[in-house]
């Protein structure tokens, strides 16, 4: 969606190379629990290339981790002076050059994700998979133009478990 649409990303004074969007998707209405995400179009053909749903493990490691640190399209180097803004890079090894990626911030509790109702907190691997797939079909509901695009669910550390227990769910 058009109110999704990232137009600026702190300390980079670039092109973004591809449309970024970042917002929440609610996975339960009674407790307000909301998972948010940043996704990246890919740079290659959006309409045709793969969508990648990337998830951090930990337990409890944002999926921006892998955003920033790895695989993103940026790579940043750390601020030169106090209190200024690390400076980011295009990153040339980015998988977003031949993949669309949603980087997914579950479950609720784990980065910019959260609920309203505390004892959402309390969680574990068969509710974190339920939340995730119903992210992602209210996700391609608001992006109904990737439904045909190959469909991959990746990550690393404990999303060894994440990404299996959420297959066998979808």
């Amino acid at each position: 969606p058009e109110s999704a649409i990232v137009t600026q990303v702190p300390g980079f004074n670039g092109t973004i190379p591809s449309q970024h969007y970042a917002g929440y998707v609610t996975v339960d209405e009674s407790h307000g629990r909301n998972l948010y995400y940043y996704f990246v179009e890919s740079e290659g053909k959006p309409s045709e290339d793969p969508v990648v749903l990337w998830l951090n493990g930990g337990p409890g490691c944002s999926s921006f981790d892998g955003f920033i640190y790895e695989h993103g399209p940026f790579n940043f180097e750390a601020a030169k002076t106090k209190g200024s803004l690390p400076t980011l890079h295009l990153n040339p090894y980015s998988w977003n050059k031949v993949s669309s990626i949603i980087y997914l911030d579950s479950p609720a509790g784990v980065g910019f994700s959260y609920s309203k109702n505390e004892t959402d907190y309390k969680t574990g691997d068969i509710k974190t998979a339920s939340d995730s797939h119903a992210f992602l079909l209210k996700w391609f509901k608001l992006y109904p133009e990737f439904l045909s695009n190959p469909f991959f669910i990746a990550g690393e550390s404990y999303a060894g478990v994440y990404v299996p227990t959420l297959a066998y769910e979808v």
